[in-house]
């Protein structure tokens, strides 16, 4: 089967159900599990669990939208139904055209967020553990680590998310539930003391915390049984909801509101409080910082993934190697532009609300737009729906 007049079947580039959302996972769980406790109740202060798992259910609505794209168009990309849904087949130029704006949000976000991330896991590798060392030397391991992962086709990125996943949740549930030995109930009282208005942001804000999502825009095209995606999907959010809702209840529990507003590291202060039973280890945050390294890897590499992907199905490309190669200064020069900690905070932000705007509001657009012109299978077209995989260019040039 070809498919865009150059790619062929390639059993090696399929992505099972469970590696789908397991990718969703590891791609969330990143930096943000240093930031949320502080993050999550800046805005909804007492109530900042709750803000955190309501962000986690607007998520799950968003990746739902996701999901049902995929389903609606099988084995296919944002890049290439969105020409479909904008377009129509007498003239592809137009429908080419008429998806930039669509994609090109997607390219910015994913670029300039696999760049801030870095620097964050940059600035927090340089505060904590390796004090003498340059931060640019950090952040360039970082992406040279990255750029390798993002020459291997995608079932070895599938398969490095499905091992690391498991290495990522395990230690940082044990440590947040241990946690609770230092916490104080009362301090997650009184809830509901803001307005409903500042909740709400605080449930926007939450939600910024999720994002990572929307790489399956690119990603859901490789899954091999699409009419589980549904399902599986949901279980890529909730998995890291779980672990985001349990550790802002420790955060907010063992240091109060007050305190938490004034850390930069919350959660690294929270694993700093926490004694494992029989003193297996004496400095639990050493261990936690090897946990949360792999955490960033998946991260960095995954949107550092898509993006190159993304480009390269935009223009056609024989493989995105060389795309991967040119965002390398790219991505070095981006994430070194904040001059401060302060600026980089800021500047997280302001891309937490880009996009949130984009992962929330364009997948729907299309959805309804593909579901007023009535195009892609719906779901009903079984032969599309259980054909084999092809290959959309996982890495072979």
């Amino acid at each position: 089967m070809k498919h865009n007049g150059e790619q062929e079947n390639d059993s090696s580039n399929t992505m099972t159900v469970r590696q789908s959302s397991w990718l969703i996972a590891s791609t969330i769980i990143g930096v943000g599990v240093l930031t949320l406790p502080r993050s999550s109740v800046h805005y909804a202060r007492e109530s900042g669990w709750l803000s955190t798992i309501l962000g986690a259910l607007l998520s799950m609505v968003a990746m739902y939208i996701i999901a049902s794209l995929a389903k609606r168009f099988p084995y296919q990309s944002i890049v290439e139904y969105a020409r479909q849904i904008l377009g129509n087949s007498k003239h592809p130029a137009v429908g080419w055209i008429l998806s930039l704006p669509v994609l090109l949000p997607y390219y910015v976000y994913w670029v300039i967020s696999t760049a801030i991330v870095a620097r964050i896991f940059g600035e927090v590798v340089v505060t904590t553990v390796l004090i003498r060392t340059p931060l640019e030397v950090i952040i360039i391991s970082m992406l040279l680590v990255a750029f390798v992962f993002t020459l291997h086709d995608v079932q070895v990125l599938a398969r490095v998310n499905e091992i690391l996943l498991v290495i990522i949740v395990i230690p940082i549930l044990g440590i947040a539930l241990s946690s609770y030995q230092s916490a104080n109930l009362e301090n997650l009282f009184p809830m509901f003391r803001v307005s409903w208005f500042n909740f709400m942001k605080g449930v926007a804000s939450s939600a910024t915390s999720f994002l990572g999502f929307e790489i399956m825009l690119m990603f859901l095209a490789y899954t091999a049984a699409t009419q589980k995606i549904i399902k599986a999907s949901m279980w890529g959010i909730a998995i890291p909801g779980i672990v985001y809702a349990l550790i802002v209840i420790a955060g907010t529990a063992v240091f109060g509101v007050d305190e938490l507003e004034l850390l930069a590291w919350p959660t690294l202060e929270l694993v700093k409080t926490t004694q494992v039973p029989g003193l297996i280890l004496e400095r639990v945050e050493s261990a936690f910082l090897g946990v949360w390294v792999a955490a960033v890897f998946t991260s960095v590499g995954n949107t550092y993934y898509a993006g190159s992907l993304l480009l390269r199905q935009m223009f056609h490309l024989k493989g995105h190697r060389l795309i991967a190669l040119f965002h390398l200064p790219l991505f070095y020069w981006l994430a070194m532009y904040p001059p401060s900690t302060t600026k980089l905070f800021e500047y997280s932000d302001y891309l937490g609300y880009f996009g949130s705007t984009v992962a929330f509001t364009i997948p729907g657009i299309l959805l309804l737009l593909a579901i007023i012109r009535k195009k892609g299978s719906g779901g009903k077209n079984k032969e599309a729906a259980t054909s084999p995989q092809i290959n959309l260019g996982g890495g072979k040039e």
